[in-house]
């Protein structure tokens, strides 16, 4: 019987490899849905906000509870997958830790090394004559300071040596038999031509010796000022030169260049100052260093390399210009991309010349200019606390790119069957075999280093949302639409996005950046406890995007940040029906703000007496908060005349719709924390509201009989929010919106 080919045998045997991986994954749904009905916890399908251990009635609305399995369940989310044990083994999945460390960045360079240009001189011609002899025979000689380098015959120079003897001479006689004014004239005639003879660079020494001649030189000698070696010869011996022409240059070595080139993705590790480790050929074993001195702030535009430059010292004279070096930069990098160096520690180093330290302030020898504090270089001396903190870095292979996003997929929970969440991600720069993550996932958790894309594969097959189609089998909702209990907490942010559009309007990068720190904060602490599940899902999906958003605008201009945060809000709001646009806020005066705050630390008491059913406390609250309304112009005849507590609770509906008008007029985003919670059932289904300093329900109109109906419907001011998010002017904004519902 003839053998069947190996390709015909491959088919069938992954199709059934598929089949079984699509079935494995398949039971742990159908697992989940058979134990729904055992569930602990019940709640209301149109009140989702009410949880109890126990099947019965639902306090609002008298409906029959049902297991919070029914409703797929709280807290989960979109790019669930769960996956048993049997198929996690046939997909071959391995997890890694999420860890906390600094970044660890190796970078590899290469480069040759060079004369330091700031020791290369040209020496020039004295005066204009003939070059009777020139000692140096050709390029490359060593020469030390005092070294005969040229003799030159030059007319000039004979007449003022000639000058100088005579007025020497002239000294002398007039001491002999002349006046006194006549020695004064000689030896203002001396100075005179001393002074000639020192404007042609001839020093003491060598104007002494023409003193003392009796008859002045032909030729003279020239010296060299410098210790190097020449590295051009611009004339030869019997060339006329005239003053200032150039007669060759000369370099020290005892300190070079090294010119490395580095490729973009390795400039956000190299700093000014920084130390470079190299070895060269020609002197194997050795290992030299030097300092980042100039990062060219231009891009090579065809071989997209940058130019840096190493000042290295050459005290040994063992480095040639012209040799090959391989460097390395080894940085530790913080959470704010600042470089972790402990030998800086308490360095003050110049800004030019960066070889230059001291451990105390001063100023540097070569350049004079004050020595600045390693800390204003970008350099910090450990990892601490806060920003610079080590870096949360996640592995490289856990990483799904596509175009500006990430995703990787997490562990949720734990064996036999493990259930895995899709997660978009902020991410930073590359650091050996990990990203640097700006925001989404936390210190211990564990990412699919293996197998993700057969997780995200998955959910591609199910039209959920995946790396290739973040928006999969989502439909947008009609404007302002969302889920009142969502709607509530959501309603500073527009308003928060208006706080960061002035910002970039006006280029404020530090009210930008405080705006949108304050804009993280609302959207970290919106509670989903009350949502609906499905409600819950797409929260949890669009909120890790907009805290995403965040982070990558934080290091960036403000009106690229705008940009970045509008975007992200825009498409929650599609998505989840909740208002989008900015929404400008006014500001009231200060002494309209303090009265409004005395009015509501008056009233949250007096609020919470009345869920607690304390009548007394709150006739007692009530004498405080009367007075406080009165100063706001609001009508307390009904508070005051009420004498029991249904009175009280029914003085309180007018009340609290009064005060949250004044709020909303000119204290918004203002007064502390103040939201607006709404209970259904007030006054035989008529509804009504009130204001909480959070977002707990202390349902005041039934007290303990219903002490958790109702649900926050909007939130007036939160202590999240920055003052730079408030118009500072306090003028009427043509665009303002008292409301953005």
């Amino acid at each position: 019987m003839k053998r069947p080919p190996l390709s015909t045998l491959t088919i069938p045997v992954t199709l059934l490899v598929v089949f079984l991986i699509g079935w494995y994954v398949g039971l742990p749904a159908a697992k989940q849905d058979a134990e729904s009905e055992s569930g602990s916890i019940w709640t209301c399908s149109m009140h989702p906000q009410i949880r109890q251990p126990n099947p019965g009635l639902c306090p609002i609305c008298a409906m029959a509870l049902i297991p919070l399995g029914e409703e797929g369940g709280a807290g989960g989310g979109l790019r669930e997958i769960s996956v048993n044990a049997e198929a996690s083994a046939l997909m071959d999945l391995r997890v890694s830790p999420v860890l906390r460390q600094s970044a660890a960045a190796h970078v590899d360079l290469f480069g040759k090394i060079a004369y330091d240009e700031r020791n290369v001189t040209t020496t020039t011609s004295r005066m204009g004559g003939r070059l009777d002899r020139f000692y140096i025979d050709y390029t490359g000689t060593e020469v030390r300071e005092g070294n005969h380098i040229a003799e030159i015959y030059s007319p000039e120079l004979f007449v003022a040596q000639q000058d100088l003897i005579k007025a020497v001479a002239g000294v002398e006689r007039a001491r002999g038999d002349g006046t006194a004014a006549a020695v004064d004239t000689q030896q203002r005639l001396l100075r005179s031509a001393r002074e000639r003879l020192r404007l042609l660079q001839f020093s003491e020494e060598e104007i002494n010796a023409i003193e003392k001649r009796d008859e002045p030189n032909e030729t003279v000698t020239i010296s060299a000022k410098q210790e190097g070696v020449v590295t051009k010869r611009y004339v030869v011996e019997g060339t006329y030169v005239k003053t200032g022409d150039p007669l060759f240059a000369v370099a020290g070595l005892n300190s070079v260049w090294l010119n490395l080139e580095a490729y973009e993705s390795d400039l956000q590790w190299l700093k000014f100052a920084q130390d470079v480790a190299f070895k060269v050929e020609a002197i194997p074993g050795e290992t030299f260093h030097g300092r980042i001195a100039y990062i060219d702030p231009e891009l090579d535009p065809l071989r997209r390399v940058v130019k840096v430059r190493v000042n290295v010292p050459n005290e040994k004279r063992l480095l040639k210009p012209g040799m090959f070096a391989r460097a390395t930069v080894d940085a530790k990098v913080s959470a704010d991309r600042r470089v972790i160096d402990p030998g800086l520690a308490g360095k003050w180093i110049s800004p030019m010349h960066p070889e230059i330290m001291s451990d105390e302030p001063g100023k540097c020898s070569i350049c004079g200019m004050d020595l600045v504090p390693a800390e204003e270089l970008g350099f910090i001396a450990r990892a601490d606390e806060g920003a610079h903190g080590e870096p949360l870095l996640v592995p490289a292979t856990a990483v799904l790119r596509t175009g500006n996003r990430a995703v990787v997929y997490v562990r949720v929970n734990a064996v036999p069957d493990p259930k895995f969440e899709g997660r978009e991600i902020g991410i930073g720069p590359r650091v050996s075999d990990y990203f640097v993550v700006d925001s989404g996932l936390t210190e211990g958790e564990l990412v699919v280093t293996r197998g993700a894309f057969k997780l995200d594969s998955e959910l591609q097959i199910r039209a959920r949302p995946s790396m290739m189609n973040r928006n999969a089998g989502l439909v947008e909702e009609p404007a302002v639409e969302a889920e009142s209990a969502l709607l509530g907490q959501w309603s500073s942010v527009p308003r928060a996005l208006g706080g960061l559009a002035r910002a970039a309007e006006a280029g404020d990068a530090a009210g930008a950046k405080e705006t949108m720190a304050a804009m993280e904060k609302t959207i970290e602490a919106i509670s989903v406890e009350s949502l609906a599940p499905i409600t819950a899902e797409r929260w949890k999906e669009f909120s890790a995007r907009i805290l995403n958003a965040l982070a990558s605008a934080l290091s960036k201009d403000p009106s690229l940040a705008f940009d970045i945060v509008r975007r992200s809000i825009e498409e929650a709001g599609q998505f989840l029906g909740l208002p989008y646009q900015p929404v400008m806020v006014d500001v009231a005066s200060s002494e309209q703000i303090a009265e409004l705050r005395v009015a509501l630390d008056a009233y949250f008491p007096f609020v919470a007496a009345l869920a607690a059913d304390d009548l007394a406390a709150a006739i007692k609250q009530r004498g405080l908060l009367e007075p406080a309304l009165v100063t706001l112009e609001i009508e307390t005849k009904e508070l005051a005349t009420a004498e029991d507590i249904a009175a009280l609770r029914a003085a309180l509906k007018p009340l609290t719709e009064a005060l949250t008008a004044k709020v909303r007029q000119g204290g918004l985003d203002q007064v502390g924390n103040a939201y607006v919670a709404h209970c259904p059932m007030a006054f035989k289904g008529e509804g009504a509201d009130w204001l909480s300093p959070g977002k707990d329900i202390a349902n005041p109109y039934f007290g303990a009989s219903m002490l958790n109906c109702g649900e926050i419907s909007d939130t007036l001011s939160s202590d999240a929010t920055p003052a730079s998010a408030i118009d500072s002017g306090g003028k009427q904004n043509p665009d303002h919106t008292d409301h953005p519902h």
